[in-house]
């Protein structure tokens, strides 16, 4: 048999029907009625027919357009013969297809560049066409090794390391969905690929924000012997375990520059907009303090003046203890330099410096005939002399600290001078003292550290409280966009940040926090976002609820991977922002079993179920769910 004679027994066979209506993209194809079965028989190999999801191409001409089955119907067919015949015999098959693109010299190219006629013929694809359309790494790039199309495990599906790491990448779905295991299988694929790599280890950056601990290595123990190496080995990776409840936890390194932004300070502290942001915008873009720092002796003359001036004051809301929390303040700032002196003398000064109301004045010791007061010439001397005299060392004092001790020190100056309301700022000192020692267990001041040295960097935030879950990854991912996007204009160096269970602080609503904080948190994701690209740095996030996230987040990115997502309003989120699913892939997307998700973005040509392959058990997240029943039989 001839090649020519090959092609059309082809045709013959692989031919569905032809082109019954065209109305933009949307395409009704009349099927053939011997094509309607389920399979068709071909040179002994069984082959799958024409059906709702798969794929036929259109030939018009010399073009060969690309379409996906939507769906089918039957209608009558008018022009069948009137003779004695079944009903069945009228009866026509409809597929109701849109184009999705065509065949070119360079394989399957997505999008619409001409329309088909009436009457053009449909045909099956080959399964040289079939690989074409579901090829989607360039001959250009480097393929990873993904998985296998879930309707066709002989198909495998790979990924291209520019198509989706020089991307922002999206993996949603419901807990259980192997939403983390998408996540740790596509980087574990890219290090086992690259970590050997000179230029991969000095020039790529990946930050991974780890909310529940699932990607930090373990050790074996009796109950589980299994160890794991999350993504990638030790060797290719830092770990921050970090951690509110203990002092031991590790700390990441931030710039003096970070630490100081009045932003920051503002949003970490609720700082109401009218009075108390602009008092911290004051005092940490002042040297003023700095500048006494340097004169312990000059500094201690300044709080003695404090003392004296509070006492002196004749503001009857300048009780004796404003006086013993300035002082107190001041302790808790310099932490164990503090000497024992001062813890005695904040006890002489609690127990003898007393207020009479009814002479509004402050006395010393007892109240007698001629009672020790402020008209006394020993008053100087047992206040602002007293803290002269403290053996007082200033020079511990460093960055959070630091920062603590001008707020502090310009908040009782500001109330004893009258330049401020006392009720104004006083919440501020508060919150300041609460949050402060929890920003000290997890941060450390440090410009000549960098978060690694290394490709990857683990933050797990699994010990931390709520309040520095939502200030430590805003703070990491802001300070080193910042870094990139100035150190290094010629974008010679990757940087990724990675976020999972994002919805913890990419949340567009939140009851929880202040108008200002939730705007700076949102505007900072959004600004990499939408700007990343251009300075060489990328966002990943996984999400259980994408409805919870800012649709301006989940519009920007390009490549999703989305697993079983059950709520109508996660899927609706989906559907808003994802340009490239049709009808048949939503629908799909609630009941996709465990461990295959839906690929769309710009790195697919085609939206396809994949079923991810397997990870060797050491690379796998700590994320399986506990088996209750054998734990329960122990």
């Amino acid at each position: 048999m001839s090649r020519t004679d090959a092609d059309f027994d082809a045709d013959a066979v692989f031919k569905v029907g032809r082109v019954v209506a065209v109305e933009g993209r949307r395409v009704r194809i009349s099927v053939d009625k011997l094509k309607n079965g389920s399979h068709l028989l071909f040179r002994g190999d069984l082959l799958r027919s024409v059906s709702v999801g798969g794929y036929i191409k259109i030939a018009k001409g010399f073009s060969e357009l690309i379409a996906k089955v939507d769906g089918e119907q039957i209608e009558e067919d008018r022009s069948s013969a009137k003779g004695y015949s079944r009903n069945s015999d009228r009866l026509v098959r409809i597929l109701d297809v849109s184009l999705i693109g065509f065949l070119s010299e360079d394989g399957f190219e997505r999008g619409v560049r001409e329309l088909p006629l009436l009457d053009n013929e449909a045909y099956l694809l080959s399964e040289d066409e079939f690989g074409r359309v579901h090829r989607f790494v360039s001959s250009k790039d480097v393929a990873l090794d993904f998985g296998t199309l879930a309707m066709e495990p002989s198909q495998r599906v790979d990924i291209g390391v520019d198509a989706i790491f020089a991307s922002h990448i999206g993996i949603f779905g419901n807990t259980g969905s192997g939403k983390s295991y998408t996540l740790a299988k596509l980087y574990a694929s890219l290090f086992e690929q690259f970590a050997s790599e000179p230029s991969f280890r000095k020039n790529a950056r990946f930050v991974l924000i780890d909310f529940n601990g699932e990607y930090v290595d373990r050790k074996a123990t009796k109950k589980d012997k299994r160890s794991t190496a999350v993504i990638t080995d030790s060797g290719n990776k830092d770990e921050y375990r970090l951690s509110t409840r203990s002092k031991k936890g590790h700390k990441i390194p931030i710039s003096s520059a970070a630490a100081k932004d009045p932003t920051l300070w503002t949003v970490l502290l609720d700082a109401s907009e009218k009075t108390q942001a602009p008092f911290l915008s004051r005092v940490l873009s002042s040297t003023y303090w700095e500048s006494k720092l340097q004169d312990p002796t000059d500094l201690k003359s300044i709080i003695g003046d404090l003392v004296l001036r509070a006492t002196k004051s004749g503001d009857q809301s300048m009780d004796r203890h404003v006086v013993l929390n300035l002082l107190r303040e001041i302790q808790s700032c310099l932490g164990s330099d503090s000497p024992e002196e001062f813890e005695e003398l904040i006890r002489d000064f609690q127990s003898n410096l007393n207020y009479n109301s009814k002479y509004t004045k402050y006395y010393w010791g007892t109240w007698s005939s001629s009672p020790t007061t402020i008209e006394s010439p020993n008053w100087e001397q047992l206040t602002k002399g007293a803290i002269e005299a403290l053996p007082l060392d200033f020079s511990g004092l460093k960055d959070i600290d630091l920062i603590r001790f001008k707020i502090v020190l310009q908040y009782y100056s500001d109330i004893i001078s009258g330049f401020s309301n006392r009720e104004h700022l006083s919440p501020l000192i508060k919150r300041l003292d609460t949050r402060v020692p929890d920003i000290k267990k997890v941060i450390t001041v440090d410009d000549t550290k960098e978060l690694t040295d290394k490709p990857l960097a683990v933050v797990s935030l699994r010990d931390v409280n709520l309040d520095m879950r939502k200030v430590v990854p805003m703070l990491l991912c802001k300070q080193l966009y910042d870094i990139k996007k100035n150190s290094d204009p010629d974008n010679k160096k990757y940087l990724n940040l990675i976020v999972d269970e994002a919805h913890n602080i990419l949340s567009a609503q939140s009851s929880r926090e202040s108008e200002a904080w939730r705007d700076y948190r949102l505007e900072t994701f959004e600004e990499i976002i939408k700007e990343g690209r251009k300075f060489g740095v990328f966002l990943t996030i996984a999400s259980q609820r994408p409805h919870d996230i800012s649709e301006t987040i989940i519009s920007q990115l390009h490549n999703y991977f989305l697993h079983r997502l059950i709520n109508n309003l996660d899927i609706h989120a989906v559907e808003r922002a994802v340009s490239y699913l049709d009808k048949v892939s939503f629908e799909q997307l609630s009941i996709l079993p465990t461990g295959t998700c839906i690929s769309a973005g710009v790195s697919s040509q085609v939206p396809v179920v994949v079923k991810v392959n397997p990870l060797s058990e050491e690379r796998e997240p700590n994320s399986r769910t506990m088996r209750v029943a054998g734990t329960w039989r122990e």
